[in-house]
């Protein structure tokens, strides 16, 4: 398959442009000498648009929002998409078993399979990862606007400075054809896969093959002590047995913010955009390259300065 790359060259808080050369000859080394090197979002997903209709196979080479968005480009197309993760977090590519980019790059001709994966839609936008509104994405907000941070430790240090000031709020939810019900709540995560935030394994039983959407609510009657007092449970996905913690799965989630008309849902990293919002799992949508065994040990020293 002939591929086009398309790298985010500010992910990785500008690691991927410092980068750039050795990226440019790895790809070439391993059959894929078409890269794109993207201005914005909005001109990666049009390069890979345009690849998709020559036939060829995209590689989203960035962090989670540059995959998430061409993912979407490589389901409505039908074009097959590798990833090569050079982001903050990578959580979509932790899933896949992939935690270095060289290793990823190699697998563009070496040992890897194509699979079909589910992925979310939040609106008209897609989703790799998990969804989230609420005290977790007040602290996206803010993260996405640090440089001196990245990966695990900036998300922690948004989550404190966010818990200082944050309050639960009142959401609506609806999950496939039952009625709705309303719920106080500090956070709301919809998972397609189980991570976010670097490796948070806040839906630690999602599943990209089962069809269906993970909901986990963290109930508003937590206080900030036992939030603190959990956080470290969130990294092997147990805070999911505590009793303030509720979880659902469905194909369809509808979910509001009736008293608050600042709410917004963001996905991937990324702002998606105002609640209320209706997601949906979209079973099989994508194809992709991955390892035929799945794991990798190797590193090349990405995160190097």
């Amino acid at each position: 398959m002939r591929w086009q790359v398309v790298v985010n060259p500010a992910a990785g808080r500008g690691r991927t442009a410092r980068h750039l050369p050795r990226l440019r000859a790895a790809f070439a080394a391993h059959g894929a000498p078409s890269v794109h090197v993207a201005t914005s979002l909005a001109d990666a997903v049009a390069a890979a648009r345009r690849a998709a209709t020559r036939g060829w196979g995209i590689v989203a080479c960035g962090g989670d929002g540059t995959v998430a968005a061409l993912a979407g480009v490589a389901a409505e197309t039908g074009a097959h998409l590798a990833v090569v993760p050079t982001g903050a977090g990578n959580d979509f590519a932790r899933t896949l078993g992939l935690r270095d980019p060289w290793q990823a790059i190699a697998l563009l001709e070496g040992d890897a399979t194509a699979t079909r994966v589910d992925l979310g839609r939040a609106g008209a936008a897609w989703f790799t990862s998990v969804a989230n509104t609420g005290f977790d994405a007040a602290a996206n907000r803010w993260a996405n606007d640090i440089r001196w941070l990245r990966g695990t430790p900036l998300y922690l240090v948004a989550m404190a400075r966010t818990l200082w000031h944050y309050r639960p709020m009142r959401f609506r939810l609806a999950l496939d054809d039952d009625p709705a019900f309303e719920v106080g709540a500090w956070l709301v995560a919809i998972g397609n896969s189980s991570t976010y935030a670097g490796g948070m394994r806040i839906a630690p039983a999602a599943s990209l093959t089962d069809g269906r959407l993970d909901v986990v609510v963290v109930d508003g009657a937590a206080t900030r002590a036992q939030l603190v007092t959990n956080l470290p449970r969130v990294f092997r996905g147990t805070h999911v047995h505590h009793p303030l913690v509720h979880t659902w799965r469905a194909r369809c989630i509808r979910i509001e913010a009736p008293r608050r008309a600042d709410a917004d849902l963001w996905a991937a990293g990324e702002r998606v955009g105002p609640l209320p919002m209706t997601l949906e799992a979209v079973p099989g949508a994508l194809t992709l390259r991955v390892p035929r065994t799945g794991g990798t040990a190797c590193r090349g020293g990405f995160n190097a300065p």
